[in-house]
């Protein structure tokens, strides 16, 4: 499954780290990362909207990080991806394929 790895990026020093963990923790599940944070600094913020949103559109669902809702950006791909019709995915359903898988 192809996902999408959308949260808080704008203001949060720490945004590459945590995305960075979680796409590998994802990868190490099976699934094929598009993962934003990796993208090059320097554009402008809607020019990594389109970018985000054009990704968004290729993958079969979307994983939210647990601060999304803090984020405007991430509110308009979670509304992207219900429109697209794709699978939304929290850190509950991450662990609950672990206690399935065990």
């Amino acid at each position: 499954m192809k996902i999408y790895l959308s949260g808080k990026i704008t203001g949060d020093e720490n945004y590459k780290a945590k995305f960075n963990a979680m796409a590998e923790k994802l990868k190490a599940l099976g699934y094929a990362v598009f993962n934003p944070a990796i993208l090059p600094d320097g554009f402008e913020y809607e020019d990594y909207m389109k970018i985000d949103l054009c990704a968004l559109s290729t993958c079969d669902g979307i994983f939210l990080l647990y601060d999304w809702q803090d984020s405007p950006g991430a509110i308009r791909e979670y509304e992207a991806a219900k429109k697209l019709g794709l699978k939304v995915l929290t850190v509950k359903d991450i662990y609950a394929d672990e206690r399935e898988s065990a």
